[in-house]
């Protein structure tokens, strides 16, 4: 899983732009403080040196020096590791990826293109058409199957993920005890909880409660999950105007005073994990109330994050496809464009998005569709390539004034490596040929797709007996599970 070399490195804000946004976060953390609602948390954290808030309860304050000094431990990108070695990803600063989105409950069905509420039997089709999709370079929960109870839910849709992809995966924990059960399964797989600790085969996520607060569940999920040597990304999802001050400059500093924040709870059980910066400020529109996603401040604010993450040399994981859209129209198209390019010629690490509909929903059809909007984003941050080869000043004295290029090798050569890309979705076809064969909306050929690859896409399955001990750790934690809800 090489990603795709990126030397754009757009800047929406300059360097001391993201200094400016770095000291206004220190100052948060010194003064305003973090809220941590675990008795867990807070009691490591003021081992780590945290202050307590002289009147806030349960908020801390960290001083700069103690900030600055978690900033330099803080791992360079890092490796994620996949159930087949070949799907690693390892961030570098240099180049891109995509994954999924995650955690929608409703899915669009491909028959009847109604919303419905996800399934589990959605879980494990989303996750077999992502397998199959080239730009789809990891994978996470996209749906939320409604049809399993609550206290199994997480530990299902790890499973059905886990059967229906070998890239990596990246999944969830509402609780502490749906850490260990994940951990249990996976160890099936790794052959132990030892050999899981050296090749991590999933990472969590922890997802504070703007502005500036980690609730119990999320602190106490982390500090297990680092337990266990699994990696967590960090997803503040602050709204400018509603739970962020309006302002994106405001909005950027708080959302950093958050990762931050969760930077150093993480450390205070190992240092050494990489923490995915996975920043997610998104918009309140005043009217309605609706929290807005496929704006061009939201291509904007992305791009800024990756240049603060990248400030800490972190993996900066931000929204890629996106939109407001409400059904098949331009809107969607236009939207999910404008969202993703600003972050991609910034040099983001980890684009996000790929599936994602509208109102919660997820769809089969957006998965290959965003597999191609990625294609062509991939094509752009390549870039022109300039050599003498390519210059080809040999075949213009060949060919000479009046000829053409067509039968030329040179072309053939460059066609196939790519400098012109050939979409196997968008339709290219000459207006003649398209009325004469039928010309269908983008929806209905990508549900085709969808469906082609539901009949001919096989994972590569799980050892029978992996399958069968996952399947018992599951049966076996139900009581544990259930108990904690």
């Amino acid at each position: 899983m090489e990603g795709i070399p990126n030397p754009a490195k757009l800047q929406v804000l300059t360097n001391d732009q993201v200094d400016t946004i770095h000291e206004t976060s220190l100052t948060i953390l010194g003064t305003t403080g973090v809220r941590f609602d675990s008795e867990k948390a807070v009691e490591l954290l003021l081992k780590y040196g945290a202050t307590p808030h002289p009147t806030r309860k349960n908020v801390l304050t960290f001083e700069r020096g103690l900030v600055e000094d978690s900033i330099r431990k803080i791992p360079f990108y890092g490796k994620y590791f996949a159930r087949d070695p070949k799907n690693d990803i390892t961030f570098d600063g240099e180049h891109t990826f995509a994954h999924s989105l995650g955690g929608n409950p409703n899915m669009l069905d491909v028959e009847t293109g109604l919303s419905r509420s996800a399934t589990l039997k959605d879980v494990a089709e989303c996750t077999r058409v992502m397998d199959a999709l080239e730009n789809c370079h990891s994978v996470s929960g996209l749906v939320v199957a409604t049809d399993v109870p609550a206290p199994l839910l997480v530990a299902r849709t790890m499973e059905a993920m886990m059967k229906n992809s070998t890239k990596c995966l990246s999944g969830y924990a509402l609780r502490e005890e749906e850490v260990d059960v994940q951990v249990k399964m996976w160890a099936c797989v790794a052959g132990g909880e030892e050999e899981l600790r050296k090749r991590p085969l999933f990472t969590l996520y922890g997802s504070p409660t703007s502005p500036l607060t980690y609730d119990r569940n999320v602190c106490e999920v982390m500090i297990r999950s680092a337990g266990y040597g699994i990696s967590v990304d960090l997803v503040p999802c602050p709204i400018a105007g509603g739970t962020a001050p309006l302002t994106l400059a405001a909005g950027l500093a708080l959302q950093n005073a958050e990762v931050l924040a969760g930077v150093m709870l993480f450390q205070t059980v190992d240092h050494r994990l990489p923490v995915q910066y996975s920043g997610r400020l998104s918009l309140l529109d005043l009217r309605s109330v609706k929290n807005l996603w496929g704006m061009p401040e939201m291509g904007l604010t992305s791009a800024a994050t990756v240049q603060i993450a990248h400030r800490y040399h972190m993996t900066a994981d931000v929204y890629g496809v996106t939109t407001d859209a409400n059904g098949w129209d331009m809107q969607i198209g236009l939207e999910r464009m404008t969202a993703t390019i600003p972050p991609a010629l910034a040099g983001a690490d980890n684009l996000s998005g790929i599936g994602g509909a509208w109102e919660n929903a997820s769809s089969l059809e957006m998965l290959v569709i965003d597999n191609e909007i990625y294609a062509d984003v991939f094509r752009m941050i390549r870039g022109l390539e300039l050599d003498e080869e390519r210059l080809a000043l040999d075949i213009i004295e060949k060919v000479g004034p009046g000829g053409n290029f067509l039968a030329q090798r040179h072309t053939m050569k460059y066609l196939k490596l790519g400098e012109i890309r050939n979409s196997a979705l968008w339709d290219k076809r000459t207006m003649d040929r398209a009325v004469k064969d039928g010309i269908r909306p983008i929806q209905d050929v990508a549900r085709q797709a969808a469906r082609k690859i539901l009949a001919e896409h096989e994972p590569t399955p799980l050892d029978r007996d992996v399958e069968k001990d996952v399947a018992a750790v599951i049966k076996g934690s139900e009581k544990q599970l259930l108990a904690a809800y």
